[in-house]
């Protein structure tokens, strides 16, 4: 192995991006929403929990666009409210870590609303509760819910049965585990509803891929991702899940920007997809 000189660029073998390739790869790196109709049949169904102070369940394989869903939905309510109180938050979105306890759950919540996350379980429990009053929330949405321990279940359910809050409480997580990890029957009959962001067909997927094409990429010269071999190869990496596809379309097109293509490259595409961890190319090593 060969030691670089110290003082030396380690990186000096590779060209520079203009300044407009730096502007454009920045672009890509953020994360992208588009008022898509399923994301928008789905804001439509979390506003009828919303009104109606009900409970829900948003399940969906990883990476089928729960999150991305839920954030934007949280984000235009809460600007739609934003002028009718300043210590208002009509929705609070929270993302769990694995193995979720009762405490990391209201600290969650205590940070999003700013407020002070020290003291006991008991000292917590009240000052979340007493901070989803004061700030008006009205629908609670807890992503990753399948992290929770099956104990902490128990005050999800508390702060869903709180008369003075009278808040919309949305569960969201991976189909199968989400299901899993709920077996408090007071849970059970309280998530009845439920609704599945599921895989694209054929067609939605195809039209899929030339919007991300179009809208998200918006390279200089057309990539022709949804036409043949790129967008076979595509639909079997991607599994049709949007998640996936966004990730493995916007990494390519950086990629192939560093390159000096001013479209995604074929063989780098390949390169992006045999490298993501679903990959066929790498459950076979």
């Amino acid at each position: 192995m060969t030691n670089t000189p110290t003082g030396t660029n380690p990186f000096e073998a590779f060209e520079p991006p203009s300044a407009e390739i730096k502007a454009e790869i920045e672009r890509l790196s953020r994360q992208p929403y588009l008022d898509l109709e399923r994301v928008k049949n789905c804001h439509g169904w979390m506003y009828e929990l919303l009104m109606s102070k009900s409970t829900g369940l948003l399940v969906g394989e990883s990476r089928s666009g729960k999150t991305v869903t839920c954030k934007s939905c949280a984000d235009k309510y809460n600007k739609f409210k934003s002028g009718k109180g300043k210590r208002i938050k009509p929705v609070v979105y929270i993302q769990i870590p694995v193995s979720c306890r009762s405490r990391t759950f209201f600290i969650k919540i205590l940070k999003v609303l700013n407020k002070p996350t020290n003291g006991e379980l008991d000292d917590l429990r009240e000052r979340a509760l007493d901070a989803l009053a004061i700030h008006k929330v009205e629908m609670l949405i807890v992503d990753e819910a399948n992290h929770f321990e099956q104990k902490t279940f128990g005050d999800v359910r508390h702060v869903y049965d709180e008369d003075e809050l009278n808040l919309a409480v949305l569960l969201v997580g991976t189909t199968n585990r989400l299901h899993a990890v709920i077996k408090d029957e007071q849970v059970i009959g309280r998530f009845l509803e439920e609704y599945e962001l599921d895989r694209l067909d054929d067609k939605e997927f195809k039209q899929m891929v030339a919007i991300w094409e179009r809208d998200v990429l918006k390279l200089s010269k057309p990539s022709n991702l949804a036409k043949g071999k790129n967008f076979n190869i595509l639909k079997t990496a991607t599994k049709k899940l949007i998640g996936r596809l966004d990730m493995i379309l916007r990494k390519a097109a950086i990629r192939s920007l560093l390159h000096g293509y001013e479209k995604v490259d074929p063989e780098i595409l390949k390169q992006v997809m045999s490298s993501t961890r679903w990959s066929n190319a790498r459950k076979n090593n």
